[in-house]
């Protein structure tokens, strides 16, 4: 006669039942033993769960399935004895052990852990995801380098092309226009093609016109210079947009997401340094600056070819078809491109041409333009930039400010730091370059901040924090006289102001970014990268302006006086941008979820 064993009901509902003692003889029925019941209890989450069939299952004399479990009940509760209905097994349990086992959501109450995000199941491995991260950081990095290499040698180009004193802003001018105009159009585009190809033809087209810039450096060919400095904005503004849709659509919003934004915002200062250094070095060797050049680009070219996986237009919810080149704002494209050509260019030639009517014109038209812009991407299906975007809280004080401080950063004292040092104290452009060390290290100290403290305190006091760092390096350059050593007032200047732009970038384009759908990331980034190139344009211009008033020598030089009356137009635009910050801007702790929809 068979002993029918008691059952012990565990609180999680383990419970068991079966005939332990034709168990223990290894002795086990035709039917399966193990059978799941149909009751309310039952979670239909377990239907994932594989049921072994009792042919495949088969317990020794030693041990059984049910022995270990009932040792566990036992320890964990206390035992209730009840009579069992029949001679079988039961699994009943309970809906927040269901969810765990199936991977569904815990139960309310429950403790939850973030999900840490791994390597992105696009790339294959570490090593890769790091190849593939510094890749798509170049586009930040040769923005920055385009603009060192040929600001440290402004004195050089100037007698190498022939240039007067009032020409030298189209240095940086032809560069800038074209970048501002690529980058409205390709941060939309790489949203609606493939954009491995499309980064590989920019860095193509790069190595080509870094070829040709060696053979433009004479006063004959002063136009085919500028010409070439064009197509250098016109690639790097396809990688600056392409790099931000690429990035946007691998990581989801989380801790990895701001690590890797943060990588790429290291490099803007490492860009600069590594230009002012490879061009102070070739100072007098200048066709080298662009054949040396030429070969980092074709290096960059097969690294991206290798490492950007093969990304299609991303669709913003699961089941939605993807958006193709068929949703692509033409007629938005084409007001935002004639509005910046007109703008930057009036800007630019304004101070060379004396502020003529036309470049007055030419500015107005811009600005037209523009709003016409805004205007057309209210009324279509798939605008440049995505609404939601506009209606976000804090996100138009947050662009002015940054318009702000940038500006005043990039075009109202970076600028006429390297011309102090260049004219007024009479340093090598080698020397100069090694000035700008701080601005290295600073920067990398910068955005590792950022990376570590976003997830941890609201975004908009870093974003504060950075736009006092804009202020203080105008702060410590408007005290210095011609005598002035590096180390008492330029060294810390440089070092602090470095924070600015580093902490600031990561901050806003990594706010922006969780902000907008998949499939808006590239639209997303040229914005903020928009933003940066016509606050560069326009603080230029109002600086030289301003300068020129104050302090232009015989020569057309602008003076020391000139020089400082510059940077306080950097400090008040930067103080104004600290104070918009913080009365205005609101950027919540980053945490681990899905894009945006």
């Amino acid at each position: 006669m068979a002993k029918t064993n008691t059952v012990t009901e565990v609180r999680p509902r383990l419970s068991f039942q079966g005939d332990t003692t034709n168990a223990t003889a290894g002795k086990h029925r035709s039917s399966s033993p193990y059978t799941v019941p149909s009751s309310e209890a039952y979670d239909a989450g377990l239907a994932r769960i594989p049921v072994t069939p009792n042919d495949d299952l088969k317990p020794t004399s030693r041990s059984y399935m049910g022995e270990p479990l009932e040792h566990l009940s036992r320890a964990l509760s206390n035992s209730s004895r009840v009579k069992p209905a029949e001679d079988t097994l039961e699994l009943r349990p309970t809906a927040s052990h269901t969810a765990q086992l199936s991977g569904l959501p815990e139960e309310a109450g429950s403790p939850t852990q973030p999900i840490i995000q791994g390597v992105p199941p696009e790339l294959d491995n570490l090593t890769k995801e790091i190849i593939f991260v510094l890749v798509c950081t170049s586009g930040q990095l040769l923005f920055s380098f385009f603009m060192g290499n040929v600001t440290v040698n402004q004195e050089s180009f100037k007698r190498a092309l022939g240039l007067q004193t009032a020409q030298t802003p189209w240095l940086v001018g032809s560069y800038l226009i074209a970048l501002g105009l690529s980058v409205i159009v390709a941060g939309s585009l790489t949203d609606l093609v493939p954009p491995k190809r499309v980064v590989v033809t920019a860095f193509a087209w790069l190595t080509l016109w870094n070829i040709v810039g060696a053979f433009t450096l004479s006063p004959s060919r002063s136009v085919l210079f500028f010409f070439m400095r064009a197509m250098q904005g016109l690639a790097v503004g396809v990688l600056v947009s392409a790099s931000m849709s690429i990035l946007g659509r691998v990581y989801k919003p989380g801790h990895r997401k701001t690590q890797v934004f943060s990588v790429m915002a290291t490099g803007a200062p490492l860009g600069f340094w590594i230009g002012t250094l490879q061009g102070g070095a070739l100072s007098h060797r200048l066709p080298w600056v662009f054949g040396s050049t030429a070969m980092l680009c074709g290096l960059w070219c097969i690294a991206a070819w290798y490492t950007i996986p093969p990304l299609r237009p991303a669709a913003d919810t699961a089941g939605s078809e993807a958006p193709g080149i068929r949703q692509f704002d033409f007629k938005g494209a084409i007001c935002a491109v004639a509005g910046c050509i007109c703008l930057l260019f009036g800007l630019t030639q304004g101070s060379a041409a004396h502020w003529s009517p036309y470049t007055y014109v030419l500015i107005i038209v811009g600005v037209l333009l523009l709003a016409l812009f805004f205007w057309v991407e209210q009324r279509v299906a798939r605008p440049m930039i995505p609404s939601k975007l506009w209606r976000t809280p804090g996100f138009a004080p947050l662009m002015l400010a940054y318009f702000l401080s940038f500006g005043g950063y990039a075009g109202a004292w970076q600028w006429y730091v390297v011309q102090f040092f260049l004219r007024i104290q009479r340093k090598s452009p080698l020397t100069v370059a090694l000035y700008f060390i701080p601005n290295l290290i600073a920067g990398v100290i910068a955005t590792f901040l950022v990376s570590r403290l976003l997830h941890k305190v609201p975004g908009h006091y870093i974003y504060t924090a950075s736009m006092i760092a804009y202020a203080l390096g105008p702060s410590l350059f408007l005290p210095q006289t011609r005598g002035t050593t590096y180390w008492a007032l330029s060294m810390p200047g440089i070092a602090i102001a470095t924070f600015g732009p580093d902490m600031a970038f990561a901050s806003a384009s990594i706010f922006i970014t969780s902000n907008v759908a998949r499939s808006y990331q590239g639209s997303a980034g040229s914005l903020l990268v928009t933003i940066q190139n016509l606050a560069a344009a326009i603080f230029t211009s109002l600086a030289d302006a301003i300068a020129t008033k104050v302090d232009l020598q015989p020569d057309g030089e602008i003076g020391l006086r000139g020089l400082k009356a510059a940077w306080w137009l950097a400090l008040a635009a930067q103080l104004l941008g600290a104070v918009i910050t913080a009365v205005a801007v609101r950027i919540p702790k980053e945490e681990e979820k899905e894009h945006a929809t």
